[in-house]
């Protein structure tokens, strides 16, 4: 089983927070104003050096270590075609949500398993670019490709907000999680 340690958190989402990924996401912003994003690549979500990497199929990660407000990413290989646009890795962002971002959580049809871990792709459905992590906790992800008929924003839910992509979901990998001593997330 892999296990998520501190040094995999790459950015804690409150009101004066500092992205934690400087390789890719190279800004800090607390709104949902993202111009400083111009010449990021459009491939990854953030920097290598955070991200858990797993092989393909089924993974387990406990992710006990995130506190509220954290969010780290998983990155696993694929041989399914929409995650061309990044190489064919499936990147998945696991948020601990804050109690203001799950008192305001949509449970998206059950397809939550337990509010306070949001676990979702990191593709964009506009044209399946990576999505970073934005650092605003209202609007925590957005589509690395921000050119003027792009620059997808989604909230704490994966909802677009603004953007290509806006009033459509980030898609939800197949996952299950199990919350007890420890929290287990198991990619399916």
């Amino acid at each position: 089983m892999h296990q998520l340690t501190r040094r995999h958190v790459i950015a804690t989402l409150t009101s004066s927070t500092v992205l934690l990924c400087p390789a890719i996401l190279n800004a800090q912003t607390t709104t949902l104003e993202l111009d400083d994003w111009a010449d990021i690549p459009d491939d990854t979500p953030i920097g290598q050096s955070q991200t858990i990497s797993v092989d393909a199929g089924i993974s387990e990660i406990e992710i006990s270590a995130l506190e509220p407000g954290e969010v780290a990413v998983i990155a696993r290989p694929t041989t399914d075609e929409k995650y061309t646009a990044t190489g064919m890795i499936q990147y998945i962002a696991v948020h601990r949500r804050t109690e203001d971002q799950i008192a305001a959580a949509d449970d998206r049809d059950g397809t939550i398993q337990d509010p306070a871990y949001f676990v979702v792709n990191l593709l964009c459905t506009h044209k399946g670019k990576a999505i970073g992590i934005t650092g605003n906790p209202e609007a925590p992800f957005a589509c690395t490709d921000r050119g003027s008929r792009h620059s997808s924003v989604y909230n704490a839910s994966g909802f677009g907000v603004s953007g290509a992509s806006e009033d459509e979901y980030l898609s939800i990998p197949d996952y299950t999680l199990s919350v007890g001593d420890s929290v287990v997330l198991t990619l399916t």
